[in-house]
This record gives structure tokens, C-alpha cells and sequence, in this order.
């Protein structure tokens, strides 16, 4: 028996090396109710402190499902007016459940559970939880101590959350209880000065790598990990969408777009349409993936998900996906890749065809400019071309099929 105590619907494997397996299961009872949740494998031989956080993440998404279930659940009336009543209501209304994914709102809600729990001192020297203060005693010099504590344990990114998350939720609850906020400033999380820190710069991985392992995982009798790096790279997919099975084999050259593959992205719920081939002025097809292609078809049909465990079985949102990517890649001598890296590789070869923003965002599905520009990398090439330009030195041609190889078809 393992000496770990298992959180709440979680249970566990032994596997023949003696090693553990856990997982997190739906129970049935909410399952028929019409919760969107299954089994979902956590990883392997996690310790205690990863093995209750990844739990948290499920059985926080099931209270979710459950409270909003429930019509007759209204926030505390006797707190009425404070932060923690205001999170509360927030969280239930459409200028949350509206905006916000499903993917992202456990996040929202750590982040307010948090900033609710915390304690500052008062100008009269007695400590305050925030949950309990009225949201109008909010003031500038509040939220910038509420801020710089966060800030303080060198939670920085976690202390920017803090400010974007609760300036959001004051913008869009200020409308709906106008006479609960202050009157002289509209919004105080507006007034604190996010600190400047150095962000770390993302590993990318280039074409020749990502094929690299997707070849080498084939090899190694693990296909659905071969296309898990195809998905990331060619089509920008996130780890998280990939693992949770938003690339489907009826999607890929299906009956109602055979000449495209079509993917979902998990966190901002666009649409990507992907054409395989096109057909030039001559009525030839010209396949445009042709590298990709030999990958997924390769890969055996184990489920509806392109990438599933050979059971059927999605990944999920747990670490099982990005553990196995890092076993195969290291036992391929190719330490340090992963699924992030050949999403960020990607879309640093976006940059270095020389797309344009806007062609590239159409690929991406990125909502933003800024949340687009972050990804691609200053490369040397990327670097190289923009000097060229820059003294009208330009050697492109017009290769369609320059990176896959031509696949040429007649049309007759």
C-alpha cells in the first residue's frame, strides 16, 4: 500500500517496475448529472505536495460545475459589500462566466482566494483580512500593499495576476452595484505601479528537432507522442489543448473538409482551419505538409483524439503527457525539448518566413498583438533577414513546398 493519503476521487496503480500511477476520477452520480469531467491520469510517482495539487485543479473544477448547478445558491447577504462577497458574485456572473474560459477560471479563483485570505495592517495599526473589508475601504495605497506582498514573496508573476485579475473584476462589477464602490477613484487597482522583471526567455525548438523526435518516438513505439510534437509545431497547438484532445481524427481530412485539418484551441476557444494542399494555376496539388502528414500517418487510430493514451484514454490535465515527451526526448538525446518548446518553434518560424503580424495571427488564433508577440524568438536568422531587407538584399523565391517537399498531383 503506498503511505500517501489520496485527495478526494483520486485513486492509484502499481505498476510491474513497482512504480505508481495516479488518477483522478469523476464519481458516476455527477457524471449522469451531466458533468463534463471523466477519468483523468494525474502522473506518475508524483509526491504528496504534486499529487494534491494536481487533484486540487479537478475537484475545484467539479465545485465549480456543482455551484452553478445550483439555482438556489445566492452570495452570503449578511456580508453584503465586502471584497469577499464581491469575488463571490463575480465569479457567478455573466461579465465572468461569459469572458472567462472554462479552462482558466480555477486560476481566477485561486488567485481571489488568495487575495481574500490576505492580511494587511489598517492606518489604526489592527490587521485586516482583505475578504472581510468593504470593497469602497479599497483604496490606491490598499491594493499597492495588497500587491507588494504578493510582490515581496517573490511571487511576481502571481502578484501581477493579482492587479489584472482584480482591476477586471472591479471594470466589470462597478456598473452592476454602483453605490458599493468609491466615488472618487474608479477603479484603485489602475494606480499600482506594476514592478519591471526580467522574463525567462522560453526554450524553442527548430523543424529539424521537433522531427527529430517525432521519427525517434515512432521508433521507440510511442507514435501519439510523434504527433503531439507535429500538433505543436506545425499547428500551434497548446500542450494543455493537445492533452485534453481538441485535435480529432474526424477533423483531419474529414468528410466536411478533406483537404484540411481542423484543431480547437482549448484556452480561447477558436476555431482553426488548417488547409493540407492547395491547387495552383496548372490544376496541380501542391501539398503543403507533406512532413506532418508522414507523421500522423504513422500514428495508429487508438481513440477519437489524435493524441490518447493506446487505451483510449485522453492525457488529460495532469504532468502524464509532458513526462512522457521528456522520457523519449532524453532517452533520444534530445534534452530540454518539449511540446511548449515546439509550439514557441513554430511560431518563431512564422517570424522567420516573414509573415506578417496579421497572417500570423490567423494561424495562431491569438487573440492579441501583445499575447502573439511574446511567442516568436530573436533568432540569429530572424536577425540576418531583417538586415538584408534593410539594404534591399532579398533572395526569396517563390517555393511553396520550400520546407515539406513537393507533392505534386495532376488534376484531370
Amino acid at each position: 500500500m503506498i503511505p500517501m493519503a489520496m485527495p478526494k476521487y483520486v485513486t492509484f496503480k502499481t505498476r510491474r517496475d513497482g512504480s505508481h500511477t495516479f488518477y483522478w476520477a469523476c464519481p458516476t452520480a455527477f457524471k449522469k448529472a451531466g458533468a463534463p469531467y471523466g477519468n483523468v491520469t494525474l502522473g506518475h510517482d508524483l509526491t504528496q505536495r504534486e499529487l494534491n495539487e494536481a487533484a486540487a485543479v479537478w475537484n475545484e473544477r467539479l465545485e465549480g460545475w456543482k455551484t452553478e448547478r445550483n439555482p438556489f445558491l445566492k452570495p452570503e447577504l449578511s456580508r453584503h459589500g465586502t471584497v469577499e462577497w464581491l469575488v463571490n458574485a463575480y465569479l457567478r456572473h455573466p461579465s465572468f462566466t461569459e469572458r472567462v474560459s472554462e479552462f482558466s477560471r480555477p486560476d481566477y479563483k485561486r488567485i481571489f482566494d488568495r487575495v481574500c485570505d490576505t492580511n494587511i495592517k489598517a492606518t489604526n495599526g489592527l490587521t485586516v483580512r482583505i475578504g472581510d473589508a468593504k470593497i469602497n475601504q479599497i483604496a490606491v495605497s490598499t491594493a499597492e500593499k495588497i500587491y507588494s506582498q504578493f510582490h515581496a514573496t517573490g511571487a511576481a508573476r502571481t502578484s501581477e495576476k493579482v492587479v489584472t485579475y482584480c482591476k477586471a473584476m472591479w471594470q466589470r462589477m462597478k456598473p452592476h452595484h454602483p453605490d458599493l464602490f468609491r466615488s472618487d477613484v474608479p477603479n484603485p487597482w489602475e494606480g499600482v505601479t506594476i514592478r519591471r522583471r526580467t522574463k525567462a526567455i522560453k526554450h524553442h525548438a527548430d523543424r529539424s528537432t521537433v522531427y527529430s523526435f517525432a521519427k525517434g518516438a515512432i521508433k521507440e513505439k510511442r507514435p501519439e507522442l510523434a504527433a503531439a510534437a507535429v500538433l505543436a509545431f506545425e499547428f500551434l497547438m497548446r500542450p494543455s489543448s493537445i492533452g485534453a484532445g481538441f485535435a480529432n481524427w474526424t477533423d483531419y481530412r474529414g468528410e466536411h473538409a478533406p483537404d484540411k485539418i481542423v484543431v480547437r484551441h482549448r484556452k480561447t476557444g477558436a476555431r482553426a482551419e488548417h488547409p493540407l494542399e492547395f491547387v495552383n494555376e496548372d490544376g496541380e496539388v501542391i501539398c503543403l505538409y507533406e512532413q506532418a502528414e508522414s507523421i500522423l500517418r504513422s500514428v495508429p487510430r487508438y481513440g477519437l483524439s489524435i493524441v490518447c493514451q493506446k487505451s483510449g484514454k485522453l492525457f488529460g490535465d495532469g504532468t502524464r503527457l509532458s513526462q512522457d515527451v521528456t522520457a523519449v526526448a532524453n532517452k533520444l538525446g534530445l534534452p530540454g525539448f518539449t511540446l511548449d518548446a515546439a509550439r514557441h518553434g513554430g511560431m518563431t518560424e512564422l517570424e522567420e518566413r516573414g509573415l506578417t503580424e496579421g497572417q500570423g495571427r490567423s494561424l495562431s488564433k491569438h487573440k492579441t498583438s501583445t499575447a502573439y508577440r511574446g511567442y516568436a524568438k530573436e533568432t540569429e536568422k530572424r536577425v540576418l533577414e531583417a538586415t538584408k531587407q534593410r539594404f534591399g538584399i532579398s533572395e526569396r523565391s517563390e517555393k511553396p513546398n520550400e520546407i515539406n517537399g513537393a507533392k505534386v498531383a495532376k488534376i484531370k
